[in-house]
């Protein structure tokens, strides 16, 4: 396989993009209530957006020509970060066999395209340091060896981890640290601009306390929160920080439900960038507080769905 060269410096140094785009609850806020057979929710998407987390791959291995037909809806710019498969960082599983063979049926053909930013291990926060001492990083070492030469980024949820031996020992695997944004609640982490590589990265989960507090809450409930003006304007200058360091920053927003997370990434480009931005209209009906930051996008053409 012939590797394409990186976009790492294509001039565009902060790039936004949501965490997934299959959610029946984005019919109405953003997708049509009916879905028009063939209908492209991801060709939709990349309109508004810089770059795709493809979560699906996080609950089970795929395979086949998904991540060619991604490429063909998509315009060469766009890019994306593939999750890796939560058995590898949630019950410790060894990458290898038929999982690790079909994951790399779907990373292969991004990174060949140049259109892969790389692969987000989204560690529990059951994964936490002991006492005084790091957890077992076998399961990390292991990660970065199966998805070579990809860049591998993680994510850890637990605050006892923000420690500067355990961001050495990402650095020194060439691993890029996550940070993010989440509600103050028990050993949750804080806000950070941490960065142990050339790209960046802060992914938003909204600050729903009930949502992360509550161990019944569904995933939904977790994810519902729409951030306020004065949140946006923090989220900003914490990329304005991370991009003073890096030549490029990705954000990515997961406070998912009804398309909060679309909403979400407008919002914070248009500050970031002092001006308005594109918003498909039915997006602004739905959370009329962007009409603020946005302009109405063009109608979209029949082609979404084609």
């Amino acid at each position: 396989m012939t590797q394409k060269p990186s976009r790492e410096h294509d001039g565009v140094p902060v790039r936004y993009g949501a965490c997934g785009w299959d959610y029946r609850d984005w019919r109405g806020p953003l997708y049509p209530d009916l879905l028009p057979k063939g209908f492209r929710g991801l060709k939709l998407l990349s309109r508004f957006t810089d770059f795709m987390e493809v979560n699906a791959t996080f609950y089970h291995p795929m395979g086949g020509d998904k991540s060619r037909r991604w490429l063909a809806e998509t315009a060469d710019e766009f890019t994306f970060v593939v999750k890796a498969f939560g058995g590898w960082t949630h019950r410790a599983k060894i990458p290898g066999g038929e999982d690790l063979r079909m994951f790399r049926e779907i990373v292969d053909p991004l990174l060949e395209a140049g259109r892969l930013e790389g692969v987000l291990a989204q560690y529990p926060p059951s994964y936490h340091a002991r006492r005084d001492s790091l957890p077992d990083l076998t399961s990390i070492r292991r990660l970065v060896a199966a998805v070579s030469p990809c860049r591998l980024f993680v994510e850890v949820r637990d605050s006892s981890l923000y420690r500067p031996d355990f961001l050495r020992f990402l650095e020194d695997n060439e691993c890029g640290f996550v940070n993010v944004d989440l509600p103050s609640w028990r050993s949750l982490p804080g806000p950070s601009t941490i960065n142990t590589g050339p790209v960046s990265y802060l992914r938003l989960h909204g600050r729903s306390l009930s949502g992360w507090s509550n161990p019944s809450a569904s995933r939904d409930e977790r994810y519902d929160y729409s951030y306020l003006d004065q949140e946006v304007t923090e989220i900003v200058t914490a990329i304005r920080t991370l991009a003073s360091r890096t030549p490029r920053v990705l954000v990515a927003a997961n406070n998912h439900f009804r398309a909060q997370a679309p909403a979400t990434l407008m919002a914070v480009k248009s500050e970031y960038e002092g001006r308005p931005v594109p918003a498909p209209s039915r997006l602004i009906e739905a959370y009329p507080a962007l009409r603020s930051r946005v302009v109405p996008a063009p109608e979209l053409a029949d082609d979404l769905w084609r």
